[in-house]
């Protein structure tokens, strides 16, 4: 081997270049080296049978290029580092983990002030068979919100829905009249008194 293929090989290694063509589908892509476009290299990404995760490749996006044994005809991509085009999302620094999508929605983690904050730039939607949510309080604060259940329970010693009003009169509540529980109550809400 010549001192110029080993040169050549050395400088194969490892590469920075920028993403030219993509094959979302199978996480392949193309990337311009030097203005020389090497073939489909596959996109580094979590693959096993614990977990798969996808995140799509972008053209223009600046990548780092390794081809084993210097082989330029074969190499793995590895995405993707910061740079003038591609800033480091805003509000960055040594206590935040930032994942910004393109759309502008914002998923952070802060371990100096312990909060979590999704910042969805429209709806969230979760799937699941049961959920349960356990903290020391809870606030929605919505325009309007929407409860769809054959069943709902609320367990707590006290309701409070707001306007200043008085307490809501139930069944077990004894008319002044009568003395006798009250017989016109709602017969699909129920409260204890």
């Amino acid at each position: 081997m010549s001192i110029t293929d080993l040169i050549r090989i050395i400088k194969n290694l490892i590469s920075i270049g920028t993403i030219c063509e993509i094959d979302a589908t199978r996480a392949l892509a193309k990337v311009n080296i030097l203005d020389r476009e090497t073939d489909f290299f596959p996109v580094l990404s979590i693959s096993s049978s614990f977990k798969r995760k996808f995140t799509p490749i972008r053209i223009g996006e600046q990548v780092l290029v390794l081809c084993p044994n210097g082989n330029a005809d074969f190499g793995i991509i590895i995405p993707s580092i910061f740079n003038k085009d591609s800033l480091e999302p805003n509000g960055s620094n040594e206590n935040i983990e930032i994942a910004e999508y393109e759309d502008g929605t914002i998923i952070s983690y802060d371990t100096k002030t312990k909060e979590l904050k999704i910042d969805a730039s429209d709806k969230i939607t979760i799937i699941c068979k049961s959920i349960n949510v356990k903290c020391d309080s809870a606030k929605i604060d919505a325009k309007s919100v929407e409860v769809k259940a054959d069943t709902t329970i609320v367990d707590s010693p006290s309701i409070d829905l707001g306007k200043g009003g008085k307490g809501v009169v139930t069944g077990e509540c004894i008319c002044a009249l009568t003395g006798a529980p009250h017989h016109d109550f709602s017969s699909n809400t129920m409260s204890k008194k």
